[in-house]
């Protein structure tokens, strides 16, 4: 999974990518480590789908702007526009995120 440093490249990747999750965690958050063992299984799932993870706090601004707070958290862009989220402060697990997509495909 590739990593989103800027709100220049994060803006560049969904205009990129047809289909985009975007993996929202901080280097302190307990939780982002729980799932982050699951990703590379639903990147395999989910091959049509260009997934990038970006630390929430890399671009603080950025994440203001899209009111991502909670986190880990999920993003889920379609032609450039949001078309789901799953964000919250709660511990996420594989069959979660895994649902949270297929209802948006």
């Amino acid at each position: 999974m590739k990593q989103i440093y800027s709100i220049k490249e994060f803006y560049s990747v969904i205009e990129e990518h047809e289909l985009v999750v975007v993996y929202w965690f901080t280097a302190w958050c307990p939780d982002c480590f729980v799932i982050k063992p699951h990703l590379p299984r639903l990147e395999e799932e989910f091959k049509n789908i260009a997934f990038y993870k970006m630390n929430r706090d890399d671009d603080i601004d950025l994440a203001k702007h899209l009111e991502i707070y909670g986190i880990p958290s999920f993003t889920f862009y379609k032609n450039q526009d949001e078309i789901g989220r799953l964000v919250n402060k709660n511990r996420k697990t594989y069959d979660e995120v895994k649902s949270f997509i297929e209802n948006l495909l």
